[in-house]
Formats: C-alpha cells, sequence, structure tokens
C-alpha cells in the first residue's frame, strides 16, 4: 500500500497516517510535526477509539505552546472522551495551571463532570494543586458538586490532606458536613487518616462530630486503632 494511503488502527479508530502523524505529535510536544501535520489536512479534533483528541493528550502532558497553538487552529476544548473527560480535567489533575486558564478562557465548562461525576475541581483537589483549585474557584467551579459515590472536592482534598486546598474550598463555601453515599463525611475521613491537625480544624469550621453514617457509626469510630488514644478526646 503506498503511504500516502497508510491507516493505522488506533484504540479501533482508523486513522489515516496525516492524522496519526499530527496525534501522536501531541503527546510529544512536537509543535513542528504538528504544524506539518495540519499543513498536510490532518483535522485538529481528530479523536481515537476512546475518543481523545490531541489537546487532551497534549493538555495532559503540559505541553502549553502546542495547547495555545492547535486551540489557535480550531481545536475544541468543549470535547469529551469516551468517559466523559474533557482537556481541562487533564489539565487540572496534573496541575498545570496555565493550560487550566487557556482551556477556560477558550470556553470548557468549568463544572463538567464525567461519566463517574467527577469534576477538574476534584481532581485538583486531590492531587493538592492549589493554584489550580484557586483558580477554578475564581472562575465558578462549584465546590459542592458530588460524584457518582456522592464525594466532593473537599472530602478529596482531606484524604491528600492539603491544608491549602481545605482552606480555599471552606472559604469558597464548600459543605463542611455534606454526607457521601455512605454517610461518610470529611471529618470521618480525617479520623480514618488519623489527621489529628485537620480533625482540629474540620472541627473549628463547623464539622459536626455526631453525624451517623448509615451504619450508625460516628467519627470517632472511623478512628484506627493506633491513633485512637491521641484522637478520641476531640471526637467523643
Amino acid at each position: 500500500m503506498l503511504a500516502c494511503l497508510f491507516l493505522c488502527l488506533i484504540g479501533g479508530k482508523v486513522m489515516d497516517q496525516t492524522n496519526k502523524l499530527y496525534f501522536d505529535a501531541c503527546a510529544r510536544g512536537d509543535l513542528s510535526l504538528i504544524k506539518e501535520a495540519i499543513e498536510k489536512g490532518a483535522d485538529v479534533n481528530v479523536v481515537n477509539g476512546e475518543k481523545r483528541t490531541g489537546l487532551m493528550r497534549a493538555s495532559k502532558r503540559g505541553h502549553e505552546e502546542v495547547v495555545n497553538y492547535i486551540v489557535e487552529n480550531g481545536a475544541d476544548v468543549t470535547l469529551t472522551d469516551i468517559y466523559g473527560k474533557d482537556a481541562l480535567m487533564s489539565a487540572a489533575k496534573k496541575g498545570h495551571l496555565e493550560i487550566v486558564k487557556l482551556l477556560i478562557e477558550e470556553g470548557a465548562n468549568v463544572n463538567l463532570q464525567d461519566n463517574k461525576g467527577r469534576t477538574a475541581l476534584m481532581r485538583a483537589a486531590f492531587l493538592g494543586h492549589s493554584s489550580v483549585v484557586d483558580y477554578l474557584i475564581e472562575h465558578d467551579s462549584d465546590v459542592n458538586l458530588q460524584d457518582e459515590m456522592g464525594r466532593t472536592a473537599l472530602m478529596e482534598a482531606t484524604l491528600a490532606f492539603r491544608k491549602d486546598v481545605i482552606d480555599s474550598l471552606i472559604e469558597a463555601g464548600a459543605n463542611v458536613n455534606e454526607q457521601d453515599h455512605n454517610g461518610c463525611t470529611a471529618l470521618m475521613r480525617a479520623s480514618y487518616s488519623g489527621f489529628e491537625d485537620l480533625i482540629v480544624y474540620l472541627l473549628e469550621h463547623g464539622a459536626d462530630k455526631d453525624i451517623e453514617d448509615k451504619d450508625g457509626k460516628l467519627a470517632i469510630h472511623y478512628i484506627r486503632q493506633h491513633s485512637f488514644e491521641a484522637l478520641k478526646d476531640y471526637l467523643k
């Protein structure tokens, strides 16, 4: 078969050679190859078998110059893959603030939820990317959205124990007593992890130690045995 008619199968999606050149160059951050592929007619919104775009790949890997260029050349910031994830979620998860800014400026939905209900804010909060969290909040991210398990960004941040992120979320109105679908609260998560400073902080910011989960357990019941003596006085 002639090279110009070469076809490549990616994730079940047939992609011609020019589009494959573009798609792979986005992942590598090779701007010169991207320009070459676009000049040859590559579709900047071409997708693979999981409906991922070059923009999603470049955003995840932090290729800021590439993201700028392909957006200027028509890359759609609102496209989602088969899991409901977009380029903004990828950038937020990796803490790429400048890319997050660009995508939002170009119309990315800050409150988009993927197929599991997770948002860009939840991803950034869980991994402790405080500058991204702050920017998302400044641009109207809903701090109280819940995923399919009922978890919020604040609950995710308590697992990572990033106090700067937790501060930002609570200041923005995060419900400190929200319960997931099992009835678990941020305080219960902090108690299970044995984070004494966080337990004190949450209590000082309105956490209710008398909330019960669906099994009738309180936060004090979440304390692991090895840390019980140090923490029980806060929660009894």
